[in-house]
């Protein structure tokens, strides 16, 4: 709680005042914070990418080895081998992520970690691979058929694939 707070023919004094202020204050804070978690850990990831050379949509992380306790992805399956890559639709407009039929699950995901699309068994494709077509915000040219279409309201966007 944030103490005790006095009121006076149904209005609050001062101190009660400024102790709700200062509790605001501190909820706004604490909800700024967590809520840019997600940005910051794929702010993070897209740093680290073009640090190793991946810096454009073109190119892939493609992982050696199974991932490990050593990792530093939080729910990385041990099982598998990942591929990954970031887009930067700010940079590149609308982007195709061809998807081959058999592919392992994948998902794209925008600057928030928030979900945008799933690819391959449990995307619309079905495992039969496709073409995904992810849409910049704002964009409004034309959009080709063939495509499954997904917008993401971010410019930047995680893919990860197994």
């Amino acid at each position: 709680g944030i103490g005790k707070l006095r009121f006076f023919d149904g209005l609050p004094d001062e101190a009660t005042i400024q102790k709700v202020y200062d509790n605001l204050d501190r909820s706004r804070a604490m909800h700024a914070f967590l809520d840019m978690i997600p940005l910051a850990s794929v702010e993070a990831m897209r740093a680290g990418f073009v640090e190793i050379g991946c810096d454009a949509c073109h190119k892939v992380i493609l992982f050696g080895d199974l991932v490990d306790s050593h990792s530093l992805f939080l729910t990385g399956n041990t099982d598998t081998v990942y591929v990954a890559s970031i887009l930067n639709l700010g940079e590149d407009g609308p982007t195709v992520i061809e998807v081959p039929g058999g592919a392992g699950p994948g998902t794209v995901n925008d600057a928030y970690f928030r979900f945008v699309c799933d690819m391959g068994k449990p995307g619309p494709d079905k495992g039969a691979g496709g073409k995904y077509l992810i849409i910049p915000p704002g964009y409004d040219g034309q959009v080709p058929d063939g495509f499954f279409v997904f917008h993401s309201p971010t410019f930047t966007n995680f893919i990860v694939n197994r």
